[in-house]
């Protein structure tokens, strides 16, 4: 029976995919939450916002800062403006999806769905998309054997229809990724003396190239291994990129001033392989 129970809500997941809340309730008891791990290691779910419905309270609803989700949706504009029925990618954190035990009454949960890529394995799946030990996800599932297959779908726990304490997103991982978390603590943190610099100018990088998670940056004057801030006003984003090397004159021309690994560049919201960025960095004073 319970088997069964797990099929019929596979089943219907097509259906439940962007029917997400309605004007007065970010989730019902009809809803399904289908989450996929991005680039940075976050569980994302894609919401799609019913009439009367704001980001500000979408955020609070799951706990997120406001800023934090927009930079979870680059594409979206800041200034309050939304275009007719937006799709936007929210953060579910581990710690928020329960098992069927936890889960009750069941009219107050949805069930939390995972659609399985190629590459994956039962064990990756458990521990490093969701963080809980495989025999755990086992046995949630009802699995005679842990084999997956391209596709399929795994309903790996359940959601409150109540939404996310904020402290509950806050203990979950850095929304840009721990790498990030730790460039902007090595920026923050700098001990020697040093003399701050500011540079406006536009920033490049290569859209046709994969963006992974290396945060890198080429730039003529802040010292080799050094992190930078980035910023593009535009978007109102900033974050935070390590010198690798020099940008080769003979390749870049004066009016660039700093080239971004695609990574840095799709977090500030980069459409263009060429855009305007403000930058902060430190150079070493001699005393």
């Amino acid at each position: 029976m319970r088997k069964l129970a797990l099929t019929l809500v596979c089943a219907t997941c097509c259906l439940a995919l962007f029917a997400t809340g309605d004007s007065l309730n970010y989730l019902t008891a009809k809803d399904t939450i289908f989450v996929n791990m991005d680039e940075f290691g976050n569980n994302i779910f894609r919401h799609q916002m019913a009439k009367g419905q704001t980001m500000y309270s979408l955020a609070k609803f799951y706990g997120i800062k406001l800023e934090i989700l927009y930079n979870f949706n680059t594409e979206l504009p800041t200034d309050g403006t939304m275009p007719p029925n937006p799709v936007v990618n929210v953060v579910i954190p581990d710690s928020a999806i329960v098992d069927w035990k936890q889960a009750w009454p069941r009219k107050n949960f949805v069930p939390v769905i995972y659609t399985v890529k190629h590459g994956d394995t039962f064990y990756k799946v458990a521990k490093t998309y969701f963080n809980v030990h495989p025999d755990t996800l086992k046995s949630r599932l009802y699995l005679k054997e842990t084999v997956l297959k391209t596709g399929q779908r795994l309903q790996v726990g359940w959601l409150s229809v109540k939404g996310i304490p904020e402290a509950m997103q806050a203990v979950n991982r850095n929304p840009l990724g721990l790498k990030m978390q730790a460039l902007q603590q090595a920026f923050n943190g700098e001990k020697l003396v040093k003399k701050t610099r500011f540079q406006n100018g536009a920033a490049y990088w290569q859209r046709e190239k994969k963006g992974g998670s290396d945060y890198f940056a080429l730039h003529r004057n802040a010292p080799i291994g050094s992190v930078i801030q980035v910023t593009n006003p535009l978007k109102k984003k900033t974050v935070y990129a390590k010198v690798i090397a020099r940008i080769p004159d003979q390749a870049y021309g004066d009016d660039i001033v700093v080239v971004l690994s695609p990574s840095v560049a799709k977090l500030l919201g980069a459409k263009d392989p060429k855009f305007f960025v403000e930058l902060k960095y430190f150079e070493y004073v001699k005393e």
